[in-house]
This record gives structure tokens, sequence and C-alpha cells, in this order.
């Protein structure tokens, strides 16, 4: 696949060449900052664990995610195979900015990646500040208390909305071990 010459498109020829349907390019809008053309316009939606934006579409009426840049470089520059990798000039995750993406390998991205010290994934959250948390500390010392004193989680984990499983996990240990 050819990449456009990004560095000696101006705006105008860059927006020219966008490949859009109303829909996804409505959604686009939505969900990015869209700032000055050599900025980084940041996704200021959800983002997956490794950092990268979520972008959420539908194929044929089911629901699937993709990665926000790779899904816009398709709307700015066209479809891509899957075998493609989207990398940033930037080194901004979040960044969806077209002028900063460009079609590469598996093999140049490890090689930038490596190169630019992103090989790591941004550090996780811990407790209730993780995205997905449904329970907060206070909660899990209630728990705790409750399980040191005999309690059986399939009795009480309807209280906190959550499974007995997830109730098993913190008694192993397996969760919310620091507290």
């Amino acid at each position: 696949m050819q990449d456009l010459p990004r560095d000696q498109l101006t705006w105008t020829e860059l927006m020219s060449h966008i490949v859009r349907d109303s829909g996804a390019w409505e959604y686009f809008c939505r969900k990015v900052n869209i700032g000055k053309p050599d900025q980084c316009w940041e996704w200021n939606a959800s983002c997956g664990s490794p950092g990268y934006g979520n972008w959420y579409y539908s194929i044929h009426g089911l629901p699937k995610a993709g990665a926000a840049h790779r899904r816009t470089y398709m709307l700015f520059y066209g479809f891509v195979d899957s075998s493609v990798v989207i990398c940033h000039t930037c080194n901004n995750r979040k960044c969806c900015n077209p002028k900063h993406l460009y079609a590469g390998t598996h093999k140049s991205n490890a090689k930038d990646r490596k190169t630019h010290g992103t090989a790591k994934n941004p550090p996780l959250h811990k407790g209730s500040k993780q995205w997905n948390s449904r329970l907060t500390e206070s909660q899990v010392k209630e728990i705790k208390a409750r399980l040191s004193k005999g309690e059986l989680p399939p009795h009480f984990a309807h209280e906190y909305k959550v499974k007995a499983a997830t109730i098993y996990a913190i008694r192993q240990g397996k969760n919310w071990a620091w507290l």
C-alpha cells in the first residue's frame, strides 16, 4: 500500500482526500479534539488498556470496536488491509490527526516503539480508579471485614452488585490484594 505524502499536503488538500460517510465523519468530530493541522488531535472518548482510543462501529448490525487511530486513517485515506499497522509519527497513542498517522508493518512499528521508548504500555490504574471497577476501596475493606467474620460471599455479593466470584477473588487475594 502506498501512503499519501502527508508532509507535502496542504490542509485543504488533506481534507479533499477524505473518504467518509456522514455517520463516521460526525462520530469522528464528536470524539476528537480537532486542533491546528500540525497539533495532535486527541481522542476524548474511551480508551483501551494500552492507551489507544476505542472507536465503536457496526458491521452487518453487530457492534464492533476498533482502534481510533486506525479508523481515523481509514476515514481520511481509505480502507487498509488487516496486515497493515497504522503508526504514529508523534508517539501519542490518543492522537487521531491524519497527518500524524502512517501505514507501516509490525516490524517497523516495533522498531519505532523501541527507538522512541514507547514499547511499554502505560501504567494501569488500581482499584476504583480502574475504568471498569464496580467497588470502592472502602467497600472492599467492608467485604474483607465480613469475610473475616465468616460470612459467605453468595449471601452478600448482591448488596455490592457484584458476583460471588468477585468476592471469592478478594478473599483469595487475587483482587484488591494491596488492601
